[in-house]
This record gives C-alpha cells, structure tokens and sequence, in this order.
C-alpha cells in the first residue's frame, strides 16, 4: 500500500473507531480504495515518455501532435517523444521539422525554408518552399517521409523531399 494501513478508520470520529463492524467495513473499503488511488498516483507517469507503457507511446504522441513514431524503435519514440514535448511553442520553425524527421533518416540531413518568424513589417518575401534532402531512409520509406514532412509543414508550403539525390512523389511506395 501507498499510503499507511488505517488510513480510513483514523477518519472516523474517536468513539466509531473501536467499533469492530465498522472497522471492518472500512477496511474493505479501503482496500478496494487503494487499488484505485494507486492508479491515479500512476497518471503523471502516463505523461513522461521515458516510463509510460509502451502501449501508450502512440496516444502520447498525438497528445503533443507527433507523427507517427510506429516505425521507430521503442527508446528512439521515447526520445523523439520528449524532444516533441518541449518544441510545442516552437511547431512549424525549421528546428522543429529538423526533430522530427531526423530519426527517420540517415546523415547528411538538409532542410532549406526561406520562412521566418519576423517583426510586423519587416517580413522579406519567401516562396514558401521547404525542401528536405537526406542520404537515406532509415526507418519506413521515401513516401512516408513525404508524408510526414507534409503533416508537419504550414500547408500553404510547397514541400519537396528529396532522398540520395531522388525527387520523391507521392505515388512513390
């Protein structure tokens, strides 16, 4: 037990306590209570990808709108996950599609956005493009990775992947 064996009965006014039927009673209901506290002390765990079940690294990840993280092994999800949780306030910037694609593919990794984050005013003009070049795939394939730099670009962006020097498509598998 979490907390100490008791803890129900030493609730009960002074003159209850050394009632044996109601002591008893509680007792049972503490035990059946325990279980149950027991399992809300565990849900800040849920939350930490470093000790969440397996089972849930999936439900985590859309939590903090991760891609699809299936494909990747168990330590690496739980790495990427973390890194997804603290670049919230930073979704669309070049840093975050960086994060988020590079444990899906081999060195070198280049991506090219003339996008920004600029002052009113002061905004230069982009072509809105966001190219990604990468020696290879190492976990799914060249169309996943299209996919998935696709559901992470601002959608009035042109994408462009590009894997070993090869334009990828959609049509591509």
């Amino acid at each position: 037990m979490s907390r100490q064996e008791g803890w129900l009965v030493r609730r009960l006014p002074v003159g209850m306590q050394d009632d044996w039927v109601m002591a008893r009673l509680l007792t049972i209901l503490e035990n059946v209570a325990e279980t149950v506290q027991v399992q809300a002390d565990q849900i800040p765990l849920l939350a930490d990808p470093t000790v969440t079940p397996d089972a849930l690294l999936s439900w985590l990840g859309r939590f903090v709108d991760a891609p699809d993280t299936e494909t990747l092994p168990s330590a690496e999800r739980r790495d990427l996950l973390a890194q997804v949780g603290s670049l919230i306030l930073r979704k669309g910037t070049q840093h975050h599609l960086e994060t988020l694609v590079r444990p899906f593919v081999s060195e070198p990794l280049e991506i090219v956005d003339d996008g920004g984050i600029y002052r009113e005013g002061e905004a230069r003009p982009t072509s809105g493009k966001v190219t990604v070049r990468t020696a290879g795939i190492t976990h799914g394939t060249p169309s996943d990775l299209l996919k998935l730099v696709r559901s992470i670009t601002p959608a009035h962006c042109l994408v462009e992947v590009e894997v070993a020097g090869e334009l990828v498509t959609a049509e591509e598998r």
